[in-house]
């Protein structure tokens, strides 16, 4: 007659119960830190890695353009020249197919502020005239209040207001520039664009705001192209500065925050389990003395101790995921969206590494539990 690990587990539910309860409320803990921490990612994408596939910006400088200042006997005439060339720059950027516009505009920085970081991007300031039309190439659609008309008037994304907290008629990033710019209508778009009126010279600087598609995001190549000479003094945002910015910036920060949460709890969670599991095998002593005296060997408890091991794991295991997947959901419902962010219930990689962890702690278990055989003795034990 075999030994059966499944007895115990049902006859002793309230012992085996703690050793399922910690396992699965440490499933959650990891899965569910990841999850907060991977909302960052998954909200700075549309911003990051959507929006650069129909807007660029360049700043650039006179050296950018071959200009000296020492060529010109006045800041005007160098102005002149400085002004004369990016419209050159701009008229002939137009011609490109799949370059719908480009136009020097005012720019003002807008935030995007995600469980862990807050992001800055460029929202550019244009004369009311021209809002239709970059409307129409964001794919943004104005679902509240009216188009911008006067000096200093914004509209501002759906998103982008829950996130902030701001009301249809307040003001926009009041704590960077004051009780200037208004927000007369709210707009709806994957990109996470806002765009407005200038108000006199109050901005975050003057940019080449190009408006490009998924084929011409190369704004750093198409300048090369023309001549230009980028140097440290200009800025570029196109689709592929974004895209290194993103990963060093957000991914891989992220990524290292995760992997040391991970490891941290992995080797807490390793040496309570480890505890608790030795206690658990201490108080069952004297039943591994009577299986021995009665005939069993080491092995045949050790396949017992194993397949209890394996329910309680599995039960452990499967309770944390569908405990995690339900705090997600919920996590996701009642924090993440109200606050404009995005997230996402299910994770496959951080399931994968959560099991690659317990199954790192069945392996350290092992060391406790062939201790704990080794001394296994006959029925003369049984009352030392």
């Amino acid at each position: 007659m075999k030994l059966s690990a499944w007895k115990y587990v049902k006859n002793n539910k309230r012992v085996t119960g703690v050793m399922v309860l910690a396992l699965a409320l440490a499933f959650v803990a990891m899965y569910v830190i990841f999850v907060l921490m991977q909302t960052s990612a998954e909200s700075f994408k549309p911003v990051m890695l959507k929006m650069p596939t129909r807007v660029s910006f360049a700043d650039l400088s006179g050296k950018a353009y071959g200009l000296k200042g020492e060529d010109y006997e006045t800041d005007e005439e160098y102005m002149a020249a400085y002004d004369s060339k990016q419209q050159e720059l701009m008229d002939a950027l137009k011609q490109k197919p799949g370059i719908e516009d480009a136009f020097y505009t005012q720019i003002l920085n807008s935030k995007y502020q995600a469980v862990m970081g807050q992001y800055t991007f460029e929202v550019p300031l244009m004369e009311p005239e021209r809002i239709p039309s970059f409307l129409k190439h964001m794919d943004a659609e104005l679902i509240e209040g009216r188009l911008p008309a006067g000096d200093g008037e914004m509209l501002v994304d759906a998103t982008i207001m829950k996130n902030s907290g701001y009301e249809l008629g307040g003001w926009f990033m009041p704590d960077w520039y004051g009780e200037v710019f208004r927000i007369v209508g709210v707009i709806r778009s994957e990109y996470l664009i806002s765009m407005g009126t200038p108000m006199g010279y109050t901005n975050s600087g003057f940019y080449i705001v190009v408006c490009n598609d998924e084929n011409t995001t190369d704004l750093t190549g198409m300048l090369k192209e023309q001549g230009i000479e980028l140097t440290e003094a200009d800025t570029i945002w196109d689709a592929a500065s974004y895209r290194e910015a993103y990963k060093k910036d957000v991914q891989d920060t992220i990524d290292m925050v995760i992997t040391g949460i991970c490891l941290v709890v992995m080797i807490f969670l390793s040496i309570l389990v480890m505890v608790a599991y030795v206690s658990f095998m201490r108080n069952r002593v004297n039943e591994y003395n009577l299986y021995s005296s009665i005939g069993y060997g080491r092995y045949e408890i050790y396949c017992m101790i194993l397949k209890e091991m394996l329910i309680l794991f599995l039960i452990g295991t499967c309770t944390g995921f569908l405990l995690s997947l339900l705090s997600a959901a919920l996590l996701n419902e009642l924090v993440i969206l109200p606050r404009g962010l995005v997230g996402k219930v299910f994770y496959t990689d951080q399931i994968l590494k959560i099991l690659s962890v317990n199954l790192f702690i069945m392996g350290i278990l092992q060391i406790p539990t062939l201790v704990c055989l080794s001394r296994i003795k006959t029925i003369d034990n049984i009352e030392d």
